[in-house]
């Protein structure tokens, strides 16, 4: 973890934007195998800076576009959790609408290791839908109501998925295009007819609720902001992932 921490950040020590963004885009070349180019990757969405992170993931976004959005779930779950492991991101980043589009990559967030990540998103996106800016906010509306049959279908509890609700149609009140809001509001009301239907069922897993709970304050801790405390968080996060595979 060390060594790839310090690949990121020589990475950066380029005056060169043009260099930066080649040498970021040699490391995800291959989003189909989990490698020492991924894990620096992710090193740099966790613990570098914001607007590193912000780098980091215009260019992943771009390649993840040219692999028609294949990518391997241990990569794609990796790099949500590496991004959701940032504590600080402002409410104006434009880290807010790029972990849209990566979202937009998983199949099935009943799955046990993206359900894992709900909680995480779920206030990440939140926060988007009720503090960010009017782009953000609208851009979060929209993948809210049109991903409504993917992510609606995560497990989450019926209190958060009423507050989900109240945000999110709080901004759809704000819409002044007639015909973009009534698409949204379609899809709003699709995304809670699913949401609600399965914030009923029994999820096949319980351990996401425990598991999910107590990742959520590591990560939101204060004491995250230190240097050394992020480190082993990112540390952390890399050990669950082989332990909820191992698990399966």
């Amino acid at each position: 973890m060390t060594a790839n921490l310090i690949h990121g950040q020589q990475i950066f020590d380029s005056d060169d934007c043009n260099r930066v963004r080649e040498e970021l885009a040699n490391l995800v070349v291959d989003l189909t195998r989990l490698d020492d180019n991924i894990h620096t990757f992710t090193a740099i969405l966790a613990l570098e800076s914001q607007n590193q992170a912000e780098i980091a993931l215009g260019v992943l976004g771009r390649k993840i576009i040219e692999a028609n959005h294949q990518i391997n779930e241990d990569i794609l779950w990796l790099l949500l959790a590496s991004v959701l492991s940032r504590s600080n991101i402002t409410i104006d980043s434009p880290i807010r609408i790029s972990i849209l589009g990566l979202t937009t990559c998983v199949k099935d967030w009943q799955s046990p290791i993206f359900a894992l990540l709900t909680p995480a998103l779920d206030s990440f996106l939140m926060v988007s839908l009720e503090q960010g800016t009017p782009l953000i906010a609208e851009q979060t509306l929209d993948f809210i109501s049109t991903w409504a049959e993917n992510y609606a279908k995560a497990p989450r509890t019926l209190e958060k998925l009423s507050l989900f609700k109240f945000l999110a149609r709080s901004v759809l009140e704000k819409i002044d295009d007639e015909e973009l809001k009534d698409e949204w509001s379609e899809g709003l009301v699709q995304f809670e007819k699913i949401a609600s239907k399965t914030s009923k069922e029994k999820y096949s897993n319980p351990r996401i609720w425990s598991f999910a709970g107590c990742w959520l304050k590591t990560i939101y801790s204060s004491q995250v902001l230190v240097s050394e405390r992020k480190l082993r968080l990112n540390q952390k996060i890399f050990a669950l992932m082989l332990i909820l595979k191992k698990s399966e």
